[in-house]
């Protein structure tokens, strides 16, 4: 066990820890789209589903303003830089003092939630009639204990990511999915009058695995935990100070989730349950490339911007979005083009609302994930308030765009607004960081992004053609058995196609990821011989 352990525990390069992450993100949304996929099965899109989505709001937000990724990217540049002055034993000391003090602050807030769920909800989803109301209030209650255990595997997490330690902490949101389909498949049948309540504490199984598996990952790094609460300490101060922009940042994006649900809660039955799923599948490119990416480049992103050598931060920029870009463009095309195609593949059913919200939500995966880089360049400059400001700017974007599209478009107007609010971020974020750093390359990332946007669309239109002339998807078209063959021939030959137009293009990231591609190959090869 012990060896097993250190094999996992190992410090990872830099590209190790992108594919790891990547990995364990792919293997995650595959469970999420699992979990979804069973979740439609067995609930369907309905008020109880409506309910359970909503319930998700409190406890996320709860947990977004108290720790999520706020700590993380506050936390690893100061305690990096405890370690680098030989300091370990002061490092440890912050780490207890921050796991300690964030732990009481969200048990505490997660009681008052508790007690004030009913007026909580009436604010959030004031739409809903008087069952999905009662039903929201039980659900948020329920789901109330993931916030304290989420805190505590954000700090372990965190910890993990400073040591370039990246196998078990990606592992944990894999966990994570796994406890909502127990509760989906399992536990929903301990309560046969309101199943749902099963998946909701799904939900706090999936959070108590991740927690137990952080633990894990911490084994080997002498950790030595104290019973402090050194609030006043300069490290803890510094994380904190660092944390409160970037923590109301993430708030603002819950609370542009908490616009919609709101929004939607007045629109027809099933509308929220519509943008969840949309969302979702959404998030699968988002997590595979544009999270993972720039989770596994941050500690290196923090030296780079350390390190006396200006030109080193600007190449890091450069190459990181250039990498992210090769992924998330033809990614959001393939959204567009085949969004019918993804529902009913992985939902089982034709629900135009849901495909159509894809559709608009795509342009998101783009924006996000570029937003989620340039952001953490920021961070790695210790500044947080700029993202801050720049989301609180998008805060009216989403809500004015949210209301004009959701009256003309219904749920599937949402996903725009969400799009247009995120690539306004995303410019005004580039925009004011050429005005801090100078010139980082943006010219480079423009051709880049060119060449990557023309390749797509040549993908895009072998795939359109595809879909209305050769492989059309028929209503009967019915059952993954059905539907997964025509889907990977569309998908593949379309991927081929995009990989032939960008290296014609000369996309720099093209050899790269073919010789990655193909290196396990020749290895088999030699093998064989």
């Amino acid at each position: 066990m012990k060896n097993i352990l250190k094999r996992l525990n190992k410090s990872r390069t830099l590209s190790v820890a992108a594919f790891l992450i990547s990995l364990s993100y792919f293997l995650s949304r595959l469970l999420g789209l699992v979990r979804d996929r069973l979740l439609a099965s067995n609930f369907g899109v309905s008020a109880s589903t409506d309910a359970y989505t909503a319930a998700f709001r409190i406890p996320d937000l709860l947990f977004t303003i108290l720790v999520s990724g706020a700590f993380a990217v506050s936390f690893i540049p100061v305690f990096i830089g405890y370690l680098e002055k030989n300091k370990t034993d002061e490092a440890w000391h912050i780490t207890s003092s921050l796991l300690n003090i964030f732990s009481v602050a969200t048990i505490l807030l997660c009681g008052l939630a508790f007690i004030f769920a009913p007026q909580l909800v009436s604010l959030l989803a004031p739409g809903f009639d008087q069952q999905r109301f009662d039903l929201t209030v039980s659900l948020t209650r329920i789901m109330l204990v993931t916030p304290f255990l989420f805190s505590i595997s954000s700090v372990l997490g965190a910890i993990q990511q400073a040591f370039n330690r990246f196998t078990l902490f990606a592992m944990a949101s894999v966990l994570y999915n796994i406890g909502i389909i127990i509760g989906i498949v399992f536990l929903s049948k301990l309560f046969p009058e309101q199943p749902i309540y099963g998946v909701a504490y799904g939900v706090a199984l999936g959070a108590a695995m991740q927690l137990a598996l952080q633990f894990f990952g911490i084994i080997g790094l002498h950790f030595k935990y104290s019973l402090s609460f050194d609030f006043f300490h300069p490290g803890v101060l510094r994380t904190i100070k660092l944390m409160i922009p970037r923590s109301i940042d993430l708030a603002i994006d819950q609370f542009n989730w908490i616009i919609q649900t709101a929004i939607s809660s007045k629109l027809a039955v099933g509308s929220l349950t519509s943008y969840y799923y949309a969302n979702n599948l959404k998030n699968v490119p988002l997590g595979i490339f544009g999270m993972a990416i720039t989770t596994a480049v941050f500690p290196s992103l923090i030296r780079a911007a350390k390190s006396e050598d200006k030109a080193r931060l600007s190449s890091a920029i450069v190459r990181d979005m250039s990498l992210i870009m090769f992924f998330v463009i033809p990614s959001a095309a393939i959204a567009v083009v085949m969004r019918g195609y993804i529902v009913r593949l992985l939902f089982g059913f034709g629900d135009q609302a849901t495909a159509d919200t894809l559709g608009w939500l795509a342009g998101s995966i783009i924006a996000t994930s570029l937003f989620f880089m340039i952001a953490r360049v920021y961070y790695s400059l210790e500044d947080t308030l700029t993202p801050l400001l720049t989301s609180l700017s998008s805060i009216i974007v989403n809500i004015i765009f949210s209301i004009i599209f959701s009256s003309r478009y219904g749920v599937s107007g949402l996903g725009l607004a969400l799009t247009i609010s995120t690539f306004y971020e995303l410019i005004v974020l580039m925009i004011l960081l050429k005005r801090k750093i100078g010139n980082y390359g943006y010219k480079s990332i423009g051709r880049s992004a060119l060449k990557i946007s023309i390749a797509s669309l040549a993908m895009s239109a072998w795939i359109y053609l595809l879909i209305n002339r050769v492989i059309p998807l028929y209503r009967d078209d019915i059952g993954f058995t059905t539907i997964a063959p025509k889907f990977f021939v569309i998908a593949f030959s379309g991927v081929v196609v995009y990989f032939i137009a960008a290296k014609l293009l000369r996309v720099h990231e093209t050899e790269k990821i073919l010789q990655k591609i193909m290196h396990p190959i020749k290895i088999i090869k030699r093998i064989s011989r």
